[in-house]
């Protein structure tokens, strides 16, 4: 088995390597003047299995039109089986048709995928889990959950309210609490499918309490900023906000510090300035 690093996701394939015990294949990318991706694997991959490590963060086009490359080069060198390890999925948000004429985006790149040779995916909290049956690649999706709550325990945060937006906020929320031995509740958020006016609400009393406000990803931030200024004007003590993949588009993390956050943690599934802890690990122990 071979590491084939991709180019948005270099630091985690290595990381892959070193975990596994495995050796990485030396890629060369470059730029054509007209700004289109140019890519070759430097290797003999004749037979062997390959993990295929390429997150789709921004800029997510070409990070996509780069893996789609990556593994039809390497279905042409005659590898074995291809895994795929994309530990952020971008599209995921678009699971089905809101507006009529709209793609189904998800099974759009999966097909694509697909198309060039992927048998498999590994990725990390999937925005959206329930367009797995529908995939046409197996993907295994990764809950990363836990490691952030064990880094909000050595933060001194022992035993926080644990809430979390969205329509998977039970389950995140639930799967924190259990690692922080607390308890948990969720924030009921709306968004409008044309304005995109972001709305949130909770039952939950965090008069005086540690708050732990967690997400599978904050991109502009819009729904944490407004989660983070429900809670202080309800009262809640301290703030700690937690995503598992941190896009902190513009200047998202400020805002969020400026509505009343006392701290903010993510993972390395996307580089960025707050990581606390490598899925690496995790991604390694199923491969």
């Amino acid at each position: 088995m071979l590491i084939v690093p991709g180019q948005s996701s270099r630091e985690m394939a290595f990381s892959l390597s070193k975990a596994m015990g495995l050796e990485t294949v030396e890629v060369e990318f470059r730029k054509f003047p007209d700004g289109e991706s140019y890519l070759r694997v430097l290797g003999d991959l004749r037979g062997r299995d390959v993990i295929l490590v390429n997150g789709l963060h921004p800029p997510q086009d070409e990070h996509i039109i780069q893996l789609a490359l990556l593994a039809d080069s390497i279905r042409g060198l005659e590898a074995g089986k291809i895994t795929a390890v994309i530990p952020y999925m971008a599209y995921a948000r678009q699971d089905r048709r809101f507006l009529s004429g709209e793609p189904v985006s998800a099974l759009t790149i999966l097909r694509m995928l697909a198309s060039a040779g992927v048998d498999r995916i590994i990725t990390v909290n999937i925005h959206s889990p329930w367009v797995i049956e529908k995939s046409p690649i197996p993907i295994e999706n990764l809950d990363a959950t836990g490691l952030l709550a064990a880094y909000l325990i050595q933060a001194g945060y022992e035993k926080p309210l644990v809430l979390s937006p969205g329509k998977k906020g039970g389950a995140m929320a639930e799967e924190a609490a259990a690692v922080m031995e607390t308890s948990h509740d969720v924030i009921l958020s709306r968004r409008d499918p044309v304005t995109g006016e972001v709305v949130v609400e909770t039952k939950a009393d965090v008069k005086g309490l540690d708050v732990a406000i967690v997400d599978d990803v904050i991109s502009t931030g819009t729904t944490m900023v407004k989660s983070v200024q429900l809670v202080k004007k309800m009262g809640a003590r301290r703030v700690a906000v937690l995503c598992v993949h941190g896009l902190f588009l513009g200047n998202a993390a400020e805002r969020i510090f400026e509505a009343g956050a006392d701290l903010l943690f993510a993972t390395d599934t996307v580089p960025n300035r707050y990581v606390v802890g490598s899925v690496a690990g995790l991604i390694a122990s199923r491969l």
